[in-house]
C-alpha cells in the first residue's frame, strides 16, 4: 500500500511540474523581430562597455607596474580630456590640476615611461600639457649608443628634428634617443624616440636627422605626471 501511495505522489508531482512548465510557456510572450534586434544590440553594447573597462584596467595595471619600478616621484595618473590637433597633438588637456597638486613644469610620461611633454598651465581640475610635437618644444637629447647630445625640436607632425649633430657623427637609423639631463626641463634618461632618418646637406656643418617619438600619440589615453 505504501508503495502505491509513493507511486501516486510521484505521478502527481510529474504532472504538476509539466503543468507549471506549460503555464510558464503560455505566459511567456513571444518576442517580436524588433525586440530580438533590440536585445541583440543591447548585448553588443554591453560587451563593448565591458571590453573598454577591461582595457582600461589593463592600462592602469601597466602604469602601476611602471610606478613601482621607476626612480621618479609620481604625482598623479591623469586621463586625457582633449587633444589638439587629434592624432599628433601639440597640446593635451588632462583631468588633473591644482586640487591634485599639479604644478607648471612637471614632466608628463606615457604608460611605458616615454616622454610626452610638460605641464605649461594649471587650472583647478585640469592642466594643459605641451607635447614634444609643439613648435616651441626644445629638448636636450642624448643618443644612447654614441653618447652625443643634440637638440630635439617639435613643429613637424609626427616626427622630431635632431639639430646640431656634426657631420662626423656616427648616428644611425634605429638609435635610441633619451633626455640628456643637461637642462632643467626634464630629468635624465627618459625615452624620447628612435632615429628615423639620417641625412646631410653639402653646405651644412650638421646632419639633418628625423626622430620618431617613442610615444604613440594616436593611442594615448592616460598619462603620468612626475615631479
Amino acid at each position: 500500500m505504501l508503495f502505491f501511495f509513493l507511486l501516486l505522489a510521484s505521478l502527481i508531482g510529474i504532472k504538476s511540474s509539466n503543468s507549471c512548465k506549460m503555464l510558464r510557456m503560455k505566459e511567456s510572450p513571444i518576442s517580436s523581430p524588433e525586440e530580438e534586434l533590440l536585445s541583440h544590440k543591447r548585448l553588443k553594447l554591453e560587451k563593448i562597455f565591458i571590453d573598454e573597462l577591461l582595457n582600461e584596467n589593463r592600462r592602469l595595471r601597466e602604469i602601476l607596474q611602471l610606478k613601482q619600478r621607476s626612480p621618479y616621484s609620481f604625482r598623479r595618473v591623469a586621463k586625457i580630456v582633449r587633444m589638439e590637433p587629434v592624432g599628433w597633438p601639440t597640446t593635451i588637456l588632462i583631468d588633473a590640476g591644482e586640487v591634485e597638486l599639479i604644478r607648471e613644469g612637471m614632466t608628463v610620461l606615457d604608460k611605458n615611461g616615454s616622454l610626452v611633454g610638460r605641464v605649461i598651465r594649471v587650472e583647478k581640475n585640469t592642466s594643459l600639457v605641451m607635447t614634444l610635437l609643439h613648435p616651441e618644444s626644445k629638448i636636450s637629447g642624448l643618443i644612447q649608443r654614441t653618447r652625443e647630445v643634440g637638440i630635439l625640436l617639435g613643429g613637424h607632425p609626427g616626427i622630431l628634428q635632431l639639430k646640431y649633430l656634426p657631420r662626423e657623427s656616427e648616428v644611425e637609423r634605429g638609435d635610441v634617443m633619451l633626455t640628456s639631463g643637461l637642462s632643467t626641463l626634464y630629468p635624465k634618461g627618459l625615452p624620447v624616440g628612435k632615429v628615423l632618418k639620417v641625412g646631410g646637406v653639402n653646405s651644412s656643418l650638421f646632419l639633418e636627422i628625423a626622430v620618431n617619438p617613442a610615444v604613440s600619440f594616436p593611442k594615448l589615453e592616460e598619462v603620468l605626471i612626475i615631479q
